[in-house]
């Protein structure tokens, strides 16, 4: 082989290997192993027997519902006052179900609301063959709400509750959409581009090397943009009270996310970082007096006028 040849195979061998690596990150961005219903069931009842007794007590209805994308929304209403009119959709976090909101749904039933909960696309029973991070899931958060109103009256005070992924959900669904009053964030990621270009980062790889085609591929793989996908920017013409939440141990999305969206922010706004064993999505379970107080605190400031 001449030295040329031998040139010209490095170089595509390189080449390759660049679209492999960034071909499998996509992959595991947009289609990664979602636990099953089963396995999230498991999940929280290790943390906190009380549940999944406390949903199955509560849960008043469950049903499908169509996606504007064709795939079925496995929707999960608790309607504990059937006069009240004050309602919260929660979303779920990244590979997990409707499970993981019921701690949030508990809270805000205690404060009067009506609680809807679902499974977002690609995860528990919904449809969907790839996960967006927000991208699409706003779309089918939008058609929750439409859904909900179209069901319990024109004049609902509704809000969003979204937890990890679910946060950007919300973040960007509020922004097309005055009928949500207000929103409640925990563990939110502030723009996607960062959050990915850090979790190549820590793969030992260079991000600036490996974001454009991973977001290629994504593109290839979903239709969607890794790029559009930022809470912070959905945010800055918005004027209804968030409350942001973050743990500060959160060990996948860092705490300063949440801080540099509150700080952002023009509207009515309060912020709550939990201290004690406050890794990702696990706020709640070990500051759940703290975590009330702040939620009720909330609730009473800004959503009892």
């Amino acid at each position: 082989m001449e030295w040329f040849e031998y040139m010209i195979f490095i170089v595509v061998f390189i080449f390759l290997l660049w679209l492999f690596i960034g071909l499998q990150i996509a992959m595991m961005i947009v289609t990664p192993h979602p636990k099953s219903i089963d396995e999230t069931m498991l999940e929280e009842t290790e943390r906190d027997p009380s549940m999944i007794p406390y949903l199955n007590n509560h849960l008043t209805n469950e049903y499908h519902i169509k996606s504007k994308f064709n795939y079925p929304i496995h929707i999960y209403e608790m309607i504990e006052n059937k006069n009240s009119k004050r309602f919260v959709v929660v979303s779920h976090g990244y590979t997990y179900s409707h499970h993981g909101t019921i701690k949030y749904a508990k809270m805000m039933i205690k404060l009067g609301y009506n609680v809807i909960l679902y499974d977002q696309r690609f995860h528990g029973d919904s449809g969907g063959k790839n996960t967006t991070l927000g991208y699409y899931e706003q779309h089918d958060l939008n058609m929750v709400i439409s859904h909900t109103f179209q069901k319990f009256g024109k004049d609902l005070f509704l809000g969003t509750y979204g937890e990890s992924m679910g946060s950007a959900t919300c973040l960007l669904e509020q922004a097309n959409d005055d009928r949500v009053k207000f929103v409640i964030s925990d563990a939110g990621f502030k723009d996607l581009k960062v959050l990915v270009k850090s979790q190549i980062k820590a793969k030992k790889l260079p991000p600036w090397l490996f974001y454009g085609i991973v977001n290629v591929f994504v593109w290839l793989i979903s239709r969607s943009n890794l790029s559009k996908v930022s809470p912070i920017n959905a945010i800055k013409d918005s004027s209804i009270p968030i409350l942001f939440v973050h743990g500060k141990l959160d060990d996948y999305i860092p705490y300063q996310h949440t801080v540099d969206m509150y700080d952002a922010y023009q509207g009515k706004k309060m912020l709550f970082l939990a201290e004690n064993q406050s890794f990702h999505t696990r706020s709640y379970y070990y500051n759940q007096e703290e975590y009330f107080s702040i939620l009720k605190e909330f609730n009473d400031e800004y959503l009892e006028n």
